[in-house]
């Protein structure tokens, strides 16, 4: 029983080592390799794939039919990104939204937008942002 015991805590001290191993590579998956160049497209990408991870993680996947804007504020204050990924290779510092809507077949998708000093992404909407 002692030695049942012993094997099920250790077991679960490996899941829980590997369960936070697997949060920080998915956190640094929002960053570029060392050699990578960070665009625009990646950064919309970044909010895109950071905001599907909220709604997963706050939302309970409860979207409904409606939109519901995620801000890179809200993706910061979370820790899902920083202020890091959103800048350009080009120190072109960005911020802006994703809107998160249901599929047809219920999947849900993310569509992000920017607006940076040097770049906005088209239809781009300031007062999604609060502005």
């Amino acid at each position: 029983m002692i030695l049942c015991c012993s094997v099920l805590l250790i077991a679960f001290f490996f899941v829980v080592f590997f369960a936070m191993q697997l949060q920080k590579q998915f956190g640094d998956s929002f960053k570029e390799s060392i050699t990578g160049k960070v665009t625009y497209a990646t950064i919309e990408r970044n909010i895109s794939v950071g905001s599907l991870a909220y709604i997963e993680e706050y939302y309970d996947n409860e979207v409904g039919n409606g939109t519901i804007t995620i801000t890179t504020d809200n993706l910061i204050e979370y820790a899902i990104i920083d202020d890091e990924d959103l800048i350009t290779s080009e120190k072109d510092s960005c911020k802006g939204y994703a809107l998160i809507r249901k599929n047809k077949d219920t999947s849900l998708y993310s569509e992000a937008f920017i607006t940076c000093q040097d770049y906005t992404t088209k239809d781009f909407q300031h007062w999604r942002m609060g502005d």
